[in-house]
């Protein structure tokens, strides 16, 4: 997979490829900056949690402290009435009527009840009838002692009740028993919340008091609750996320006393900075894309101006040139382009005045040292203009350059056609080398060309004077390697067979051919050429076998 985008991304063109890693650039950036948001958000609103648990619950033990000492008064008030021993003594309905007064006239309580120093129920608030208090309540109530008030959870059939309970004592002996309630109801969860900043629901067999919707609530009973708790710290319910403190209320066995804190609610103002931020980071990858493609634009506009410029010069226009932005890199580069052509077209017109040769030996010469030379076998070509001397000496120097030029024009143009080089030009004289197989065959045909081109050029120039030339061929071995100072050096070929070929050349009449034995030998089946008598030439002992082949 990974080598499938690979190829991918090299067939991208290249503003492609910046906008792409821009982007991903981007959008990891970005993706970082909101993972850090997030975990910052949890923790300091996972903290503000905590924090905002531990005030509430300092705040409702206080609350329920307060509750129960002024239940303590209350039912210390009514335990110390003077004529409560007394009334202890008369019948129930009485009893009752004078704790529903009392209760009636201070409203310190929602639940009194007297009891005798046994424990049993003299007379209640809630209920005409005496109801005896289950063995646990009675249990707690009855550990009161002289002077001291007990507290907890009573729970009856009609409700369940913070209660405190007093001694009533008379002459240091206890007589009696007042116990003073307030009732554990939505009111009790709902003032719990005022103080503490929390939502609460107190449960114990059923909810006993809510500060939310009872039918949202996935339980009913303090069992249930605690079965929903074992799956961890949270509970789902009407919509929202709750994180839930439980304690105990009053005492250990009593009713379940939860504060619900919304982790919904308490993330959102983090929630809003974090959309905030998204937002931002929206705007910011638009105007980064935004910025990358001008980014881009700038930068693969000249690169396809680099890439025009580099077809231009390969397709030989060496006058093509970049326009120069100062003061960046691309600038410097285009400046650097410039120069690189312009030595490039330098090089391509010193070119036009040394031979092919001369150039692979200067190539070659980066490799291994061509100055000793080297011994080849070749087809030696030499071509000279017949009265030219006197041409020069009837015609204007610029007549004279015209004609020149128009000459040895067409027949460099032959040569490069029959694959040979051009080795110099010696005033109106051409020196040629041909190698490979065909090289004497070449060679010959190339002389034929130059000889019908000038008859055709004389033909279209009827009012000039005649262009000629002679021409000789010689093959056979050759020195080429570079001659001369090491200031100023010329790679071309010498030898006898040099020699030979520019005797021979010398010797050829107008729009004649000679070759040498060792040339025709190469064509002798491939052209019909005329042996001449042996040719006294200058420079060598013996006479010359030579062949002549001319235009009629």
């Amino acid at each position: 997979m990974s080598g499938y985008f690979d190829r991918l991304l090299r067939r991208l063109p290249l503003r492609w490829k910046m906008l792409l890693y821009w982007s991903t650039l981007l959008a990891v950036l970005m993706g970082a900056m909101l993972a850090i948001v997030n975990y910052q958000a949890e923790r300091f609103g996972s903290g503000r949690i905590a924090t905002d648990f531990t005030q509430a619950q300092e705040r409702i033990a206080r609350a329920e402290n307060d509750q129960l000492a002024d239940l303590r008064l209350t039912a210390l008030l009514v335990a110390s009435f003077p004529d409560l021993k007394a009334l202890l003594s008369t019948d129930f309905a009485t009893i009752r009527d004078f704790l529903l007064t009392y209760q009636r006239d201070y409203r310190l309580s929602q639940l009194l009840i007297a009891l005798d120093a046994h424990g049993r129920v003299v007379a209640r608030t809630d209920t005409p009838e005496l109801e005896p208090l289950t063995p646990i309540d009675a249990k707690w109530i009855l550990q009161s002692s002289a002077g001291q008030a007990s507290s907890g959870v009573l729970v009856t059939r009609h409700g369940a009740y913070n209660a405190a309970a007093v001694p009533a004592t008379a002459g240091g002996t206890v007589f009696g028993y007042v116990v003073a309630g307030s009732s554990i109801d939505d009111a009790f969860a709902l003032a719990l919340r005022n103080v503490g900043q929390t939502e609460v629901v107190i449960v114990d067999q059923d909810i006993l008091g809510s500060t939310l919707a009872k039918g949202s609530m996935p339980w009913r009973s303090r069992l249930e609750w605690e079965a929903v708790m074992k799956g961890g710290g949270t509970v789902d319910f009407a919509g929202e996320t709750f994180v839930a403190l439980t304690t105990p209320l009053n005492r250990n066995s009593g009713p379940l006393l939860v504060c619900l804190q919304s982790r919904d609610r308490a993330m959102s103002p983090y929630r809003g900075i974090k959309y905030g931020i998204v937002g931002l980071a929206l705007v910011v990858s638009v105007l980064g894309i935004f910025g990358s493609v001008l980014l881009a634009r700038s930068i693969v506009a000249p690169v396809a101006r680099f890439i025009e410029g580099t077809k231009q010069v390969a397709a030989g226009n060496f006058d093509f040139r970049l326009s120069v932005r100062e003061g960046d890199e691309i600038g410097y580069l285009a400046k650097a382009f410039n120069d690189m052509v312009r030595g490039l077209h330098e090089k391509a017109d010193m070119q036009k005045f040394v031979s092919q040769s001369t150039v692979e030996m200067i190539q070659a010469s980066m490799h291994q040292d061509v100055s000793a030379g080297q011994r080849l076998q070749v087809t030696i070509f030499f071509s000279d203009m017949r009265g030219f001397t006197t041409l020069s000496e009837r015609k204007a120097p610029e007549q004279v350059v015209r004609m020149l030029n128009a000459c040895l024009s067409l027949q460099a143009e032959k040569i490069r056609k029959f694959h040979g080089d051009i080795d110099k030009y010696v005033g109106d004289a051409v020196v040629a080398i041909f190698s490979g197989d065909d090289m004497a065959l070449n060679a010959i045909r190339c002389g034929i060309e130059i000889l019908l081109g000038l008859d055709g050029y004389n033909a279209e120039h009827p009012g000039s004077e005649r262009l000629e030339v002679g021409i000789g061929i010689v093959t056979g071995e050759v020195v080429l390697g570079s001659v001369g100072s090491k200031d100023r050096q010329d790679f071309t070929m010498i030898g006898s067979n040099v020699n030979l070929c520019a005797r021979l050349c010398a010797l050829a009449e107008p729009r004649r051919i000679l070759m040498s034995e060792s040339t025709y030998q190469l064509v002798r089946h491939l052209i019909v050429a005329q042996r001449t008598e042996p040719l006294q030439v200058k420079g060598f002992s013996t006479p010359v076998s030579v062949y002549e082949f001319g235009l009629q």
